[in-house]
């Protein structure tokens, strides 16, 4: 019976469509009997209006409504009393309807809808594909419970819906509607359709790239029932991303509307809900796995989409959210799970680095605010002395945010020129944001000079690595050696190490990289930890020399070091430090001579040199590509070495998780001790042992597991105070 009916529908609209053609036909060939008809038999001429109009009004669910959400919203606050008194009664007339017009969706039916909505280009079968495909998005929603993201009670349409019983036909309607549609939107709007004069050149597919234009589309002739249908085409797929949790699905469905996004022009409410969803799937922590690694890159790809063709307002939005998500995202980026974390959080800010490209003058508007409220944070920090305030800041939330910012600033220093002339303007809106280097680096100097110990030594070397970015790709000169020789004058290091239970024990190496602090029994004096803080230092040192290699101040710049370095090796009783020591000093004196022998040959005094590099042969790469190779020379080795480390401490971290809530006690009593001394203090020896016991099994990643205590929080809205 249903097929039938769906084929008798389908009849219907051919004989009106042949109909309709054939009185346009009289009207060009016999104008005169045309207006006769008028004049005496007008509902001749109006053959299949009325079927459109039941059609519209049993289409309720296609979101006739014009107006915003908010105003039905105040609408109902309004009329609460009413809907109270006829809540019974509208329940009854709900259900009735609903049963009356449930329709069994069968694989015949569907068939007839899809001819004539993508074969005919009738707008009642793309009406009915839309509302078809409207009532699949919502097969999940249980009478009892049904509200959206928003939290929102979501009524089911009165009027007409219809039940899928087969996963076939169920299948086929969601392609159907995520990848047909977008061709009938367009010849409806800017095809054949719409009303308009196209030519056969014009009439091509609208670039998902390209903004459009919401007077162009607003000329269209079906537009008013075109609005209607995206109105309830997207809020039915909003409400499907917000319900799917299968990775597959949630991949196709942003991949395919990657289509549609350019028709959310005129529909600005829409895409602000659109974004939040996007942000909320891009920065989702429920799902961890590689396969949901590609719903991200889906859901970053309709973001950018957003950015692009959305009018100009609507870029400083998706700046905002996509920011505002990773600082919350970093909050989590704690001991426990920042080796799985940090993986996501690289991708994150590589994708934040790309949406603050495109737009450099909105984007210095941001990250204006966002870095001065770091610096309001550090300056709190810095006056106060707290343990609070301090902790606000020696966080990995604060950390990450640190690294977020100087990756933006370092892509405006290599993404903003060689562009000539016709880049110019883009070059100047990229000078802004390389103005924001020198605020930036005063905010992480005053990170390292905030609590000098012993135990924040690895965030003092993250925060080195961050000044050595920013001044490779910037070329400019930051003074980090300072802070890296003062690592030679812990006492720490010329202690004879000791074994401290509970760490370094099996463990090949300490990875700094994933800690901000040592332990606090006894910092730096496993053989473990003084490696891999040793190590660090060299290499950051090598990395500095060969940074400034090419200065005509190099060899007074190296004066300090190769001095601090020959006492060092004096001092110290370990060969493969002084070993270490000894090839940073011989470095230092090839690199010296080179340079004095090329100072000879300048023509330019040293007040008129202005150019940081001004001895750097054309045949040796940049500033920027040596660091680079410097990276990519370190990543491989960690790719190699990193393994090794985790493979034979992943159960033991999983024990760590258990004993969390004891060892946070611990570090807060740790951190006042730093915070209220801000020096080392001998610790009894029973008071030591019972620390020894609850840091049991934490190996090289004892230190990992500090919860940061941000519950109230870095303010990470747009109040600057």
């Amino acid at each position: 019976d249903d097929d039938s009916v769906g084929s008798g529908d389908e009849d219907i609209e051919d004989a009106e469509r042949r109909m309709k053609e054939e009185l346009e036909k009289l009207n060009k060939s016999d104008p005169s009997f045309h207006k006769f008809l008028s004049d005496n038999d007008k509902s001749l001429l109006e053959f299949g209006q009325d079927d459109d109009d039941d059609d519209d009004e049993d289409d309720v669910e296609m979101e006739g409504d014009d107006g915003d959400d908010d105003d039905e919203e105040d609408e109902e606050d309004n009329e609460e009393e009413k809907e109270q008194e006829m809540k019974e009664t509208k329940e009854e007339v709900t259900k009735e309807t609903n049963d009356s017009s449930n329709i069994l969706l069968t694989a015949k039916r569907l068939k007839s809808y899809e001819e004539g909505a993508f074969s005919s280009h009738s707008l009642k079968g793309l009406k009915r594909i839309i509302s078809a495909y409207r009532s699949a998005c919502h097969l999940s929603d249980s009478a009892q419970n049904n509200v959206d993201a928003d939290g929102r009670l979501i009524e089911k349409p009165v009027g007409k819906s219809y039940h899928i019983d087969s996963s076939a036909v169920f299948d086929r309607l969601m392609v159907l509607a995520l990848q047909n549609c977008h061709a009938e939107f367009h010849y409806h709007l800017f095809g054949k359709g719409s009303g308009q004069k196209v030519e056969e050149e014009e009439d091509v597919e609208v670039d998902e790239n390209k903004p459009l234009n919401p007077k162009h589309i607003a000329k269209a002739k079906h537009w008013n029932e075109i609005k209607k249908i995206l109105l309830s085409f997207f809020r039915s797929t909003l409400h499907l991303l917000s319900e799917v949790k299968e990775p597959n699905l949630l991949k196709f469905v942003l991949q395919s509307l990657s289509k549609y996004t350019p028709y959310l022009t005129p529909l600005p409410t829409i895409a602000k809900t659109f974004l939040k969803t996007c942000t909320s799937l891009w920065s989702s922590s429920s799902d961890t796995s590689e396969k949901y690694q590609s719903v991200r890159l889906q859901a970053f790809l309709r973001i950018r989409q957003l950015a692009i063709t959305q009018p100009f307002p609507f870029v400083e939005s998706t700046l905002k959210s996509s920011y505002l998500a990773y600082a919350n995202r970093a909050k989590f980026g704690t001991a426990s799970s920042l080796t799985t974390l940090l993986p996501t959080l690289t991708f994150m800010g590589n994708c934040i680095v790309e949406l603050y490209s495109l737009d450099y003058a909105s984007s210095y508007q941001h990250a204006f605010v966002y870095i001065r409220q770091l610096a309001l944070h550090l300056r709190t920090a810095l006056q106060k002395k707290t343990k609070e305030s301090i902790r606000l800041v020696y966080c990995w939330q604060y950390v990450h945010c640190l690294k977020l910012w100087t990756a933006v600033l370092s892509s405006s220093c290599t993404g903003g020129g060689g562009g000539g002339g016709s880049s110019g303007g883009k070059d100047d809106e990229a000078e802004l944001m390389r103005s924001l280097i020198f605020p930036l680096t005063e905010i992480i100097l005053g990170v390292i000079r905030l609590l000098p110990t012993t135990r924040y030594l690895p965030l003092r070397l993250h925060c080195v690595r961050l000044l050595q970015q920013l001044a490779a790709t910037a070329e400019l000169y930051i003074p980090t050696t300072s802070i890296l020789l003062d690592v030679f004058d812990l006492r720490e290091l010329y202690l004879n190490s000791k074994k401290v239970k509970g760490r370094g024990v099996g463990v090949s190496g300490v990875r700094l990289p994933l800690i901000l602090k040592l332990p606090g029994d006894d910092p730096l004096r496993t053989s473990e930890e003084t490696e891999a803080c040793l190590s660090e230092v060299f290499q950051l040192l090598n990395r500095e020399l060969d940074l400034y290699r090419f200065s005509a101040g190099f060899p007074e710049f190296t004066f300090r070091i190769c001095k601090r370095l020959r006492d060092f090796v004096k001092a110290t009783k370990n060969a493969r430090w002084r070993a270490y020591a000894k090839g940073c000093i011989e470095l230092c004196e090839r690199y010296s001579e080179q340079i004095m022998e090329g100072r000879t040959n300048l023509n330019e005094a040293p007040k008129d040199i202005k150019r940081l590099e001004v001895l750097k042969p054309p045949t040796i790469p940049s500033m920027r590509e040596r660091y680079e190779a410097f990276i990519a020379k370190e990543k491989r080795l960690e790719a190699v070495t990193t393994p090794a480390v985790a493979s034979g401490k992943s159960n033991k971290v999983n024990n760590n998780n258990k004993k969390g809530s004891k060892q946070k006690r611990d570090e807060e009593e740790d951190d006042d001790d730093d915070i209220e001394e801000e020096k080392e203090v001998s610790r009894p020896k029973k008071k030591a042992k019972k620390r020894k016991v609850n840091e049991l099994d934490l190996k090289n990643v004892g230190a990992l597991e500090e919860n940061d205590e941000v519950q109230e929080g870095i303010n990470w809205s747009d109040d600057e105070d």
